[in-house]
């Protein structure tokens, strides 16, 4: 199995595990999560250089039981794949993340959103393995805020619930998404939005007035198309894209007294 941390994120950067494995059902990903950093689609972080030293475990649990407008997903599942599945069965609500690069499990954890929308208001309950064992909690007993659930284990899987539609109405509104991501969203490797928005404000028009698009440091380049994304254009370093959001932060903090917060995860030493 490769360690190889660059090879399971989308950004393609990053050093070597410990050890790594990958779980494709329940009962494997309820043993090994407890002892492990626990990865999904591996597209909301930034592996340090240096890699890991730790146990990972690639999460592959893609479970899934239709009943009715009620759908359970294992966390390990692709957004993606879900978007497509609900279309099949005639099932509206998860249009909005035919694009989102991710898990349902990741989706959860940081309240995922996308075109006025979040995870958090078509979730009906999430498994969670904390403490040895595996509770459910309701939509009401999780914290959801923005970009963030505050659900402390590991997400094992959870039950959406969705509405019927017509199908040529789910492909219009999922052709018209993807079409607005293919004309604002960069393509090319990334971690998808770097910061969070800060109140009343959109972060990318801020980085975009500061004068920061395109700039670069070493493969690591501010997208042109996207200011809150940036970009391995080739043989970034964790070290290029660190340095590029600290120059981010400074430039924010000093032209508009904001404290930028990333939205990426860290994962490893970053000096």
């Amino acid at each position: 199995m490769c360690r190889d941390l660059r090879n399971w994120t989308t950004y393609g950067i990053g050093g070597r595990a410990r050890s790594l494995v990958i779980a494709k059902d329940r009962q494997s990903l309820c043993e090994l999560a407890p002892h492990s950093l626990v990865l999904g689609f591996g597209s909301n972080v930034l592996v340090s250089d240096e890699g890991y030293d730790g146990a990972v475990l690639i999460n592959r649990y893609d479970e899934t039981r239709f009943d009715g407008m009620y759908v359970y997903a294992g966390s390990g599942l692709r957004l993606g794949a879900l978007s497509k599945m609900l279309a099949d069965r005639g099932l509206g609500g998860g249009e909005w993340f035919c694009g989102i690069p991710g898990t349902v499990g990741g989706a959860i954890v940081m309240n995922a959103g996308a075109h006025g929308n979040d995870i958090s208001a078509i979730v009906r309950s999430v498994d969670v393995l904390a403490d040895g064992r595996v509770k459910t909690l309701t939509r009401d007993e999780i914290p959801f805020s923005y970009r963030s659930s505050g659900i402390v284990g590991t997400v094992v899987g959870a039950t959406f619930e969705f509405y019927p539609r017509e199908r040529k109405l789910i492909d219009a509104e999922t052709q018209r998404f993807s079409a607005w991501r293919a004309e604002h969203q960069p393509r090319g490797r990334s971690a998808g939005s770097v910061f969070k928005n800060p109140d009343g404000a959109y972060i990318a028009e801020l980085i975009d007035s500061a004068g920061l698009k395109c700039k670069r440091i070493g493969g690591a380049e501010i997208s042109q198309k996207h200011a809150n994304f940036i970009v391995n254009t080739g043989g970034a370093t964790a070290r290029d894209v660190k340095r590029l959001i600290d120059a981010v932060k400074v430039e924010l903090k000093q032209r508009f007294g904001i404290d930028a917060k990333e939205e990426i995860k860290y994962i490893g030493e970053f000096v």
